[in-house]
């Protein structure tokens, strides 16, 4: 539990905070957040691309999740 008093928060839509976790994303490479209590909320970047971006059309650019739930 300690690992977890470090980790940086973001809230969600409802404004509820999270302890925020990074992974890739799996389509284009670029890095997204996603809660660490909840593993389907998420905020992908958006416009915020990363230089090694692979698909720009990806929909974590064209239509992000932030602090949503994925489907």
């Amino acid at each position: 539990m300690a690992k977890l008093v470090n980790l940086p928060e973001r809230r969600d839509v409802d404004g509820t905070w999270h302890q925020v976790l990074r992974d890739v994303c799996y389509w284009c490479g670029c890095h997204y957040l996603y809660a660490e209590d909840d593993h389907d909320l998420v905020w992908e970047p958006g416009t915020a691309q990363e230089k090694a971006c692979s698909d720009e059309d990806c929909e974590c650019h064209t239509a992000p999740l932030v602090g949503q739930h994925r489907d």
